[in-house]
């Protein structure tokens, strides 16, 4: 087990890892240290992009779990699985809609037009949506369940009694927001800002198309259209450097989506009924990052696929992209859970890996441009060996190379989750089992997978929505003649033709939307 769990560990974690680091000893055009004027710009723009993330998410998220978890208002329950809908949408997808919804020949501008009777683009004003501001706007929309998941469980479960004794001493309305809420919430904003920022580094597709600078654009641009692989892995240096201080902020991981102190109690609090101008208020509020973040768009999409259909007839490769995306998907998420659960198992039956187990949350934090760029070497070193041996390659320009470098990727989550699954299970439980004469392998089998059996179920949803969505790693490993519904998306969006991709991008969020409500139910 140790030696099953130490192979996982090396060939997911540290054989990127050292994949990176020749990247970055390789010959490059640039100084090793110094920032070229447009890479100081496209790292001033990151941080004001990153800064305009948190605020937002942070605003929107923590307010609406308050007001689902802690009043009763209408509609309240079918808004608390609304809340959860706009994760299924990707960064990428969202901005490709707002511009069709918003540009200049958008049906939201021509009916300005046509109400006002103004004609040309310089009669009036009209905010861009292709804008730092813009782009704060549509990635905190998509991004906000990242706070309001945990913060919503944390309100309900762990913080019941407090904000019930708070009740009885005479706090509400908003004293009992900013004195108890708020404070007690700290831990699940901070895990979720945290996630929502990861996201955000990761972007590359939404920023790009909304015109606005960033580090990964540039590592991108470095790497395919320079050919410069050694100065595009120095600034992925520095990109990583700013995930490190994210999780040193908040060390927790992927699995901070369901904080360890919610789980503590099922019970729910007594909710405190508004009255009917307050409640319709509340049900507007928390109606309103819905209706922008999910039901518009699926509107728009859905209303620009009817339209497609209408002019053109589907074709199989619409269907192989189907396939190549669920199949990638569902890959993934099992390598991910069971490799996942492997590591777990070996810390708590040997306690080897307990420092070395966090590690497993870098890939996580690393965008995915960044982590294609430590893993070619990798790939190409081991398609070497093989060819040596005689063997066809394996990897390279294969979906294995995809299915790696995403397992990578992901790795984290399937170790958190299982690792929070045991956590659940008493220490006395396995020593009970020695005495009866259970070895490692018996132990792990009998005792710890059935017990992590909920953890990897819920870890499984988690990748397979996340690898649905994933743009960066699929864009840029994917075989030759191979497409997934999100770069058939982003191939057609790019080339401006955003509505012969809407019945692609419709998919995309049907797919991941099934599996977010399938992770709100478990939550």
């Amino acid at each position: 087990m140790i030696l099953a769990a130490g192979l996982v560990l090396a060939a997911l974690v540290f054989a990127p890892g050292l994949g990176f680091l020749s990247r970055m000893l390789g010959p490059s055009t640039g100084n090793l240290f110094a920032l070229t004027p447009t890479q100081f710009a496209a790292l001033r723009e990151t941080m004001w992009l990153m800064a305009g993330v948190a605020a937002l998410t942070a605003s929107i998220g923590v307010s609406t779990a308050w007001l689902v978890s802690v009043h009763e208002f209408p509609l309240r329950r079918a808004i608390d699985i609304g809340l959860v809908l706009p994760l299924a949408f990707p960064t990428y997808l969202i901005a490709y809609v707002a511009v069709d919804l918003l540009d200049f020949f958008g049906p939201v501008q021509s009916a300005f037009r046509a109400i006002t009777g103004y004609r040309l683009a310089n009669e009036y004003y009209f905010p861009s949506i292709r804008s730092l501001p813009g782009a704060v706007i549509l990635l905190s929309l998509v991004l906000m369940p990242y706070v309001y998941v945990p913060c919503r469980i944390l309100f309900t479960r762990s913080g019941r009694n407090i904000v019930e004794a708070a009740r009885l001493l005479g706090a509400s309305g908003w004293r009992l927001f900013f004195r108890i809420g708020l404070p007690i919430a700290k831990p699940a904003i901070l895990t979720g800002v945290v996630l929502a920022l990861l996201e955000t580094l990761n972007d590359i597709g939404a920023v790009e198309y909304l015109g606005v600078s960033s580090l990964s654009a540039v590592i991108r641009d470095l790497w395919l259209n320079r050919f410069d692989l050694a100065g595009a892995a120095r600034l992925a240096g520095l990109l990583i450097a700013i995930v490190v201080l994210l999780l040193l902020i908040n060390p927790q991981s992927r699995s901070g989506i369901v904080p360890r102190q919610a789980e503590r109690s099922s019970s729910e609090p007594r909710r405190v009924p508004l009255s009917a101008g307050k409640a319709w208020a509340a049900t507007g509020f928390c109606l309103l990052p819905v209706a922008l973040g999910f039901v518009i768009p699926v509107l728009h999409l859905v209303s620009r696929a009817i339209r497609y259909l209408g002019a053109l007839s589907m074709d199989h490769e619409l269907l192989q992209a189907v396939f190549a995306t669920v199949f990638i998907a569902l890959a993934v998420s099992a390598v991910v859970m069971i490799c996942g659960a492997l590591i777990a198992i070996a810390q708590r039956v040997t306690g080897v890996f307990n420092r070395v187990g966090p590690l497993t949350m870098l890939g996580y934090a690393t965008p995915g441009t960044v982590l294609v760029l430590a893993i070619m070497p990798v790939l190409g070193t081991f398609d070497d060996a093989l060819v040596g041996m005689g063997l066809p390659a394996l990897f390279i320009g294969a979906h294995a190379a995809v299915i790696y470098a995403l397992s990578a990727r992901f790795l984290g989550i399937g170790t958190t989750q299982a690792g929070l699954a045991l956590a659940r299970l008493p220490a006395n439980v396995d020593a009970v089992a020695r005495i009866h004469g259970y070895g490692d392998i018996r132990l792990a089998t009998r005792i710890h997978w059935p017990a992590i059996q909920p953890g990897l179920k819920l870890g499984a949803i988690l990748v397979f929505i996340d690898t649905v969505k994933e743009l960066p790693a699929t864009l840029l490993l994917r075989p030759l003649n191979v497409e997934t519904l999100a770069t058939r998306a982003y191939a057609k969006a790019s080339a401006g033709m955003f509505e012969h991709g809407a019945l692609d991008s419709l998919l995309i969020v049907a797919i991941s939307a099934l599996a977010a409500i399938a992770l709100s139910r478990r939550n």
